[in-house]
């Protein structure tokens, strides 16, 4: 029996996957969420897990031949989060590659979405996915790519935008995006073409396109959408309306997050379609017509009231995330990388703040050692050249911290590397904090970015 680790199991398509894989008793399966593990049947098994930590992720993966990979960051996981959605998604997939390695899973399915054909000037949103890609090649001996079209299913939220637009407006600009081809594939063709890949070796270890039977523009799905919800909005073309534009009364109309409607909308101008040359081989499991999936799925009692759910995560005390991406200078690593910045922050504050390193503890002082700002403790267990992890201890400018952690990573076969803070809670009250400790942190870092690619270009 093969034990199998889903990431994402609580999302839209993991929930939906954990319903397919229940009929299947080849599987054994076990669940991601970072609540407390809920109950499931006697081949399930759910783990809590923190999908920023790479400790969780590796005792939650021990025992398990493959995993599916379902993670996406474009909703806030902290009450502050500083840095892009996108490398936000590629430490959580560095940490499930490293996660991989270590345990020694055989198998990782990653579903993703279609790309253009043309990939020289991607939006961040597309170039995500291919950087996911890269990053999750290394995790396994086996590693299946899935770049799905959109998704027709209930809970799915550019289904759920889709929906909302059409409900919602009975005049319709219709800007030059919505004349761009897509070809979206319904919820159950897809979960058919990931079980396929999870019991037939004859799919594993390549990158697949899945689209459905249809090739459509946007407004040639909206106005079937229209149909099947029984309206008939007057639908206006509108070649003058900017990508910005619509952007925003998207996000206006529908009330979907804007971080998770700003990156879709700025993929919209592409066309995304099934390669033949990396079609989907099984093209029996993907035959369900648009206008079928449409009426199965638009019937359903819930509709999307949980497509646009906020995480769990924000209920807990305050906390952040910062998260910066920088240039990994040729020859050195992210432990010279930490010892540099401690060596560069008091260069930069002048006289301001000074450091003291003392064994494994790091001291960020002011004045005096007396005036502890924050003090740091590295962890040599858990640190290797590749990545330095340090701990939060204490200091005036930090709460009791719990699992508050400053990390330095490579990514991306080392050209980059990653400065991360993960759940600290600061002991300044909040809008203080907000407006003034976490505006310095960023100006800290771009400034250290600015110093790393100097000694790079020299």
């Amino acid at each position: 029996m093969s034990r199998l680790l889903i990431a994402g199991a609580s999302g839209f398509i993991g929930q939906a996957l954990l319903q397919k894989l229940q009929s299947d008793p080849n599987l054994s399966i076990v669940a991601l969420s970072r609540q407390q593990p809920i109950a499931g049947h006697e081949r399930l098994e759910w783990r809590q897990a923190d999908i920023f930590s790479l400790k969780d992720i590796a005792q939650a993966m021990e025992g398990c031949d493959q995993v599916v990979y379902l993670v996406h960051s474009m909703l806030p996981s902290a009450s502050l989060v500083q840095g892009t959605f996108y490398d936000l998604d590629l430490i959580l997939a560095d940490n499930f590659t490293r996660a991989a390695r270590q345990t020694g899973v055989k198998h990782v399915v990653y579903l993703g979405g279609l790309l253009p054909k043309e990939q020289e000037s991607l939006s961040w949103h597309l170039k995500s996915r291919l950087e996911v890609e890269e990053c999750l090649q290394s995790a396994a001996p086996q590693v299946t790519v899935l770049r799905a079209g959109m998704v027709i299913g209930q809970g799915g939220s550019s289904f759920a935008i889709l929906r909302r637009l059409v409900q919602r407006l009975p005049v319709m600009l219709c800007p030059s995006w919505t004349s761009t081809l897509s070809q979206p594939i319904d919820l159950d063709d897809l979960l058919n073409v990931l079980h396929c890949c999870l019991t037939e070796e004859s799919v594993r270890g390549k990158v697949w396109d899945v689209g459905g039977p249809k090739v459509m523009t946007y407004q040639e799905m909206m106005a079937a959408m229209a149909r099947s919800l029984g309206k008939k909005p007057v639908m206006i073309s509108v070649g003058a309306f900017s990508l910005n534009m619509s952007r925003f009364w998207v996000t206006l109309v529908t009330g979907a997050p804007r971080a998770l409607v700003y990156p879709l909308v700025l993929s919209l101008r592409y066309a995304m379609l099934v390669r033949e040359k990396a079609r989907f081989p099984r093209e029996d499991l993907m035959q369900t017509p648009f206008t079928e999936s449409l009426t199965h799925w638009v019937n359903k009692v819930e509709g999307d009231v949980h497509a646009f759910h906020t995480p769990v995560v924000l209920k807990a005390p305050k906390h952040v995330r910062s998260v910066q991406r920088l240039v990994l200078p040729p020859g050195k690593d992210a432990a010279w990388v930490a010892n540099e910045y401690f060596l560069w922050l008091p260069q930069f504050f002048s006289f301001i703040i000074r450091t003291r390193v003392e064994g494994t503890l790091c001291r960020f002082y002011f004045i005096t050692p007396k005036l502890t700002l924050l003090l740091l403790d590295k962890s040599v267990e858990r640190s290797t050249p590749d990545r330095q992890l340090l701990y939060i201890r204490g200091g005036l400018l930090a709460a009791e911290q719990g699992r508050g952690r400053l990390e330095f990573r490579e990514v991306l076969e080392r050209r980059h590397v990653m400065a991360a803070i993960h759940d600290f809670r600061p002991a300044l009250p909040w809008i203080i904090y907000k407006w003034t400790q976490a505006v310095v942190h960023l100006i800290v870092m771009n400034a250290f970015g600015r110093h790393l690619q100097s000694i790079k270009e020299k």
